[in-house]
């Protein structure tokens, strides 16, 4: 077996079955972070299944020693997590991915061969993390009126309305059999009611097999051509807002379709884009400041990587 394959074994075991592998990945000052750590960080992060083991490993390996850098840095400030606060949290992940239900969540992690009191300390760990970021970065982060100047100056492509066209459609099954009505006398009734000024919004919730059907038959600002077939959208190319199509029958289905808006390609003004600008904003800053900051604990800390684990 070799290395990679190796490697990529142990990374799906861990992965499968919540195992604490032996083996240093990694020291932090005092602190060891064991190969089970990197796995564990390699599972929270979810990476792309193409990427190469050791890019993935490795890149773990530094988000390990981040987290360990930043728990010392709240040991040093003092900050500690009263238990009712990780009780509320546990509360709220139990209701919302659980039903509410702690037996299940206990039955989830029996099942992954995680022990509940290493989950509860690995969710406090995390607490206390996303408690400095906040401290340390986030609360910093503003969104100045030069700076979102600037942004939208530099990044006009950020700040665009996609062309699109907002419609609505009424889908039409194949009949059951000989004695449904045909999709030709559906349709018919379905455009008599159009015109006499039936709403097309309720016709849709009333007849449409579409997925769309519950809100009206409603597409909103999409591009018809990555969404329909090319019948479909040299038939809405013709229509102008307001305007609703014949029908139209592909391979047995019926389609009834009406334009309600189109819109075309523009540049947002600083307005209409002002809390886009904002976000984007505070999230470079964002990332900027805790660039620095982690950059600050490794400069303070001793830290030493151990080669990736490899078959004996």
């Amino acid at each position: 077996m070799n290395k990679t394959i190796f490697a990529a074994a142990l990374f799906v075991a861990a992965c499968s079955h919540g195992a604490t592998l032996d083996g240093l990945a990694a020291k932090v000052d005092n602190d060891v972070i064991t190969i089970g750590d990197v796995i564990s960080e390699m599972n929270r992060s979810r990476p792309d299944a193409g990427r190469a083991f050791n890019a993935a490993y490795s890149n773990a390996v530094e988000e390990a020693i981040d987290r360990r850098l930043i728990l010392n840095a709240a040991l040093a400030k003092k900050l500690e997590l009263q238990d009712w606060m990780v009780d509320n949290r546990v509360r709220e992940i139990v209701k919302d991915n659980f039903g509410g239900d702690m037996n299940k969540l206990k039955a989830a992690l029996t099942q992954s061969k995680v022990d509940l009191t290493d989950w509860r300390n690995q969710l406090r760990d995390d607490m206390v993390v996303n408690a400095m970021r906040y401290q340390m970065v986030d609360r910093h982060v503003v969104a100045s009126p030069a700076a979102m100047a600037e942004e939208y100056r530099l990044h006009p492509e950020r700040y665009k309305r996609e062309a699109g066209t907002t419609m609505r459609v009424i889908l039409l099954r194949p009949p059951a059999d000989d004695k449904s009505p045909t999709v030709e006398a559906r349709g018919k009734e379905i455009l008599a009611k159009v015109q006499g000024g039936a709403d097309f919004a309720e016709l849709a919730k009333a007849y449409s097999a579409d997925s769309h059907a519950k809100d009206g038959g409603l597409w909103k600002d999409v591009k018809p051509e990555e969404a329909f077939r090319p019948e479909i959208v040299e038939l809405v190319a013709k229509l102008r807002p307001g305007e609703t199509s014949h029908l139209i029958n592909l391979d047995g289905w019926g389609f009834i379709v009406r334009k309600e808006a189109e819109n075309q390609e523009k540049r947002l003004s600083f307005a209409e884009a002002y809390d886009q600008i904002a976000a984007n904003v505070q999230k470079t800053a964002r990332k900027t400041r805790y660039a620095a900051w982690i950059a600050r604990l490794r400069d303070q800390a001793f830290i030493k990587r151990y080669p990736i684990p490899s078959e004996k």
